[in-house]
């Protein structure tokens, strides 16, 4: 009994010595974080402003400047990651997160298709809301483009809802 907890207070000197040895790189890995949240901020605002001037539809530039903004948050995690020394832990974590991405990916085939052909749309100087087009046997006028759907509305006033994945193809 008295060697079971010789050896827990051992271990647990060990593990407050690593900590107390590590506290510079925490503290580093800390800032590191708190930069990149703060710069994110500030580059999904300006980007924000940018693309907004290029794209008319909103949802389409707020989703280009948070994938933007996202990036630095990631990268800014890997190096707080690297300043802690936790190499192995962030090549399992990259290749976890691939794995990841391909199954999500394959999941969501049909929404992403959708989203990807939203954002070509809005992209495209023929296709604007307020022009008249014809697809997949409809034609109308174009009321608005969504990130997943077009709508069109007829000229006997029927509005009809496509998938934007269909107007691409």
């Amino acid at each position: 009994m008295q060697e079971n907890i010789i050896h827990i207070t051992a271990k647990l000197q060990g593990w407050w010595d690593v900590f107390i040895e590590n506290l510079p790189n925490l503290a580093i890995a800390l800032i590191v974080l708190m930069i990149s949240y703060f710069l994110s901020r500030l580059v999904f605002k300006g980007s924000y402003k940018l693309i907004s001037k290029r794209v008319s539809q909103d949802s389409v530039s707020k989703l280009i400047a948070r994938v933007i903004s996202l990036t630095i948050v990631l990268g800014g995690l890997l190096l707080a990651l690297v300043a802690l020394n936790l190499g192995k832990s962030v090549t399992g974590l990259l290749t976890g997160a691939g794995i990841s991405g391909i199954i999500i990916g394959l999941a969501l085939q049909g929404t992403l298709s959708n989203t990807v052909a939203g954002i070509v749309l809005s992209f495209r100087k023929n296709i604007s809301i307020g022009n008249w087009i014809e697809t997949n046997s409809y034609s109308g006028e174009v009321v608005d483009i969504d990130l997943n759907f077009l709508v069109l509305r007829e000229s006997d006033n029927n509005l009809v809802i496509l998938p934007n994945k269909t107007v691409m193809e």
